[in-house]
């Protein structure tokens, strides 16, 4: 069995306030409840508290990092009576639907360099699978599927994306370093006080990113785990299931292979300019 990750446990008890040895007991009732290993509870409820949990989770064994993999268990809602007033059902309203017509904006806009198009679409797969999220809800401008509508003004509709997207993953690769656009996009949206989502590729350390971006916690699309944490994050921030570790496993590996390969693409284009 998995120990503890003291580290961890530190930085919730200090989050909430609390003593270690709670936080120990209430990790040990909440591992029982999810079905879960005691480190991965812990490590579930550090990232539903924000707290950066890729170190952490790079040192659990195999089996208990796909144990975060798992779709989580939720408690079904409880249904509230109709009241009634007077003996009579009180009428309601009905709801206002949004025109089958007007956009609602994209659930996650994947800001990225050309060169990284390969990493992008990687990942595009990777949410679709794991997210079960229809194609309708990606934005990802190189990768066929998801690419701006035809006719439309690139600037004006980056810009709308920027700022009406459900979520802004950022990659940050040695190419798009040298993008003005997701340079611009990640500025953007971080002005907007929006979720967003750094990560690095090609060789990128976390530590690496630069302004107001670099305080933002960044996971590394090299490194397994820290992908697995991308996937559990954007799934609480969606509050949605994902799937069961098996069916996006090869996902998985295809970005990070895709993440490695950038570095060698980008100084590959580089020694021939």
């Amino acid at each position: 069995m998995a120990r503890l990750n003291q580290t961890l446990l530190h930085k919730v008890a200090d989050r909430l306030d609390k003593a270690p040895k709670y936080i120990r007991e209430q990790v040990s009732r909440r591992a029982s409840r999810e079905g879960v290993a005691s480190s991965a509870a812990l490590v579930m409820w550090a990232r539903d508290l924000g707290i950066g949990v890729a170190s952490a989770l790079e040192k659990l064994p195999p089996h208990v990092q796909q144990q975060l993999s798992m779709p989580r268990v939720v408690a079904p809602r409880r249904v509230r009576a109709a009241s009634r007033k007077s003996g009579a059902a009180r009428s309601r309203k009905p709801a206002r639907r949004q025109p089958a017509g007007r956009s609602r904006g994209k659930a996650i806009f994947i800001s990225h360099a050309s060169e990284d198009k390969k990493l992008a679409g990687a990942l595009v797969e990777l949410l679709r699978s794991a997210l079960n999220l229809s194609a309708d809800k990606i934005l990802c401008t190189s990768v066929d599927g998801y690419r701006l509508p035809v006719g439309s003004d690139t600037d004006e509709a980056l810009r709308e994306a920027v700022l009406a997207c459900k979520t802004l993953v950022g990659i940050v690769s040695p190419a798009s370093r040298r993008s003005a656009y997701v340079l611009n996009e990640l500025g953007a949206r971080w002005g907007t006080r929006k979720p967003l989502v750094p990560v690095t590729a090609g060789g990128v350390a976390p530590g690496e990113l630069g302004g107001p971006v670099g305080k933002l916690n960044a996971l590394n699309l090299s490194s397994r785990p820290s992908v697995q944490q991308l996937i559990g994050d954007l799934a609480t921030e969606f509050k949605i299931e994902t799937e069961r570790p098996e069916v996006f496993a090869k996902q998985i590996d295809s970005v990070v292979r895709a993440s490695k390969a950038a570095r060698k693409i980008s100084k590959r284009r580089r020694a021939t300019r």
